[in-house]
């Protein structure tokens, strides 16, 4: 009966946007091309990285370049889930947490485009991770992944993303508009270490690498970044070939084609965190036939609004209850900068990223051009670091010359060099923090607690309250029934006696998310 009941509500949600409806041929096609775990400075069309992403420059200098692009969450799922749902995540019940489900009545745009004639699919990492739920079908439509690389290398998917694109549009009909979605698995750690070596053949040598400022320099430290780079121009070099496809075909002056990534970094204060290594991300929009090339816009923009800006493009109705705005008049318009004055602000948050009881990392914030403000509910330890990891200081250098930067600041918490990250990436965070970004950058200087800057905390405070409220989220109406039976879930299929971590540890092999 529930899974009826889903069924039909997502029936009548769909209602006026059925088999009916007749397809113009005016109407663009959809690409959404999608990195798993990638700040927005890893591209260097943003200033700060030296990193060479020729495809992404060419979408930005063909399109156009939102400088101020964010996830509704730093995590996977609910990211993804806020994107295809056009929903902020908090509004998506248990699609607000990684390892939960995206409940049926919440219709997607595979779902929307679909009923409005367009051919739909997929190829790569869909929604997840997490589990079926109530739908009968992936949220991101029917999988392409039967053509896989001729070569694959080691870390990366051997799927063949720009080959899958290619069969799926010979399964079309003629003319027939087409919604799809590309998934790189790129960045995602763990990454080969072999990596650095390829890196460094296309001119980028781990000691010329830049490093956030929230990273200890050691050549370990290093070598994983440049791990982790690699991938990016991998997936850099699978956005050229989708590139390819398009212009093959003939179809790509007509394709709406948006370039980003799921949530930031998987590094320190980065990933899973609300700062902006976490959830501030690359967004590059190309449309050669309606949108203007080469502009830079500094509106704010939520992959929220990704959904309602797709079907706004495509004249197609937003669903009742879809909170995301869209862009399409920023997209389309004549100059740069800011254009939608209203768009001078975000808002994101968290609620759980696979963290055990009684660490709790859930929060929101709210960012515009100048300030960060972010509410944590809790005020435990974030990332606790064993005792038996630690190491004497003479085998520093050794450890230095490979260990991670987890790894170095469980081994070497208190030298000189690992000291002043480590209470900022494991400690527990304050009820509110304040960071100006006009002379902090790498958030690092909490000023919650500064009395000069008290009507600029009390103002985003209240800001951030008064928007959550408006869209329903638990924190703040304070019904957090879904929420609380939810995490129960995830704890319990995490690390429960049959959980996939559980079971990852008996192997003795990492857990991935």
């Amino acid at each position: 009966m529930v899974r009826l009941v889903a069924i039909l509500v997502a029936v009548l949600a769909l209602e006026g946007l059925s088999l009916a409806a007749d397809v113009s041929r005016d109407q663009p096609n959809i690409v959404i091309f999608l990195t798993d775990d990638e700040s927005w400075q890893e591209r260097s069309g943003y200033g700060w990285s030296n990193l060479p992403t020729p495809h992404f420059d060419r979408v930005a200098r063909e399109g156009v370049l939102f400088t101020n692009g964010f996830a509704s969450a730093p995590s996977c799922a609910p990211s993804r889930a806020a994107l295809l749902t056009g929903r902020n995540f908090w509004e998506l019940e248990e699609g607000a947490f990684i390892q939960a489900w995206l409940p049926a009545k919440f219709p997607v745009m595979p779902e929307l485009f679909e009923h409005a004639g367009y051919q739909v699919g997929f190829t790569g990492k869909g929604w997840g991770p997490g589990v079926p739920g109530d739908r009968s079908r992936k949220p991101t439509g029917d999988e392409f992944r039967s053509v896989l690389r001729e070569s694959p290398e080691p870390g990366i998917s051997p799927i063949d993303y720009a080959a899958n694109l290619a069969a799926f549009l010979d399964t079309r009909k003629p003319n027939q508009p087409f919604w799809f979605w590309v998934g790189c698995i790129e960045p995602h750690a763990p990454c080969d270490t072999g990596n650095r070596h390829k890196l460094a053949m296309r001119g980028l040598a781990q000691d010329q690498i830049k490093l956030p400022g929230t990273l200890p320099d050691t050549p370990g430290i290093r070598g994983e970044r440049a791990d982790m780079l690699w991938e990016i121009c991998r997936a850099d070099d699978d956005l050229g070939r989708i590139l390819d496809v398009l212009e093959q075909r003939g179809e790509l002056a007509n394709t709406l084609l948006i370039v980003t990534s799921d949530n930031g970094t998987q590094t320190l204060r980065g990933k899973a965190n609300l700062y902006d290594w976490g959830v501030h991300v690359p967004l590059a929009v190309m449309w050669p036939a309606r949108a203007k090339a080469g502009r830079v816009v500094t509106d704010f923009v939520n992959l929220a609004d990704v959904a309602p800006t797709c079907l706004a493009a495509a004249g197609l109705p937003k669903p009742d209850g879809m909170s995301g705005r869209s862009f399409l008049e920023v997209l389309k318009a004549e100059s740069a900068g800011r254009i939608d004055a209203t768009r001078d602000h975000v808002v994101t948050g968290i609620e759980w990223h696979g963290e055990r009881d009684p660490t709790n990392i859930a929060g929101r914030m709210i960012r515009d051009d100048r300030w960060l403000y972010i509410r944590n509910f809790s005020q435990a330890p974030r990332h606790p670091l064993p005792a038996s990891s630690r190491r004497p200081a003479a085998e520093f250098a050794r450890n230095a010359a490979t260990a991670t930067a987890w790894g170095m600041l469980a081994k070497h918490p208190d030298d000189p060099a690992i000291a002043p990250f480590v209470e900022p990436a494991t400690g527990p965070r304050m009820p509110e923090e304040l960071y100006d970004l006009s002379v902090d950058p790498w958030q690092t200087t909490n000023l919650a607690d500064q009395h000069q800057h008290a009507a600029t905390l009390e103002r985003l405070r209240n800001q951030l309250a008064e928007e959550c409220l408006r869209t329903g989220d638990p924190r703040f109406t304070g019904d957090m029934t879904t929420f609380d039976r939810t995490r129960a879930f995830v704890l319990e299929r995490k690390f429960g006696e049959n959980g996939y971590a559980t079971k990852a540890l008996r192997r003795k092999q990492p857990a991935r998310e």
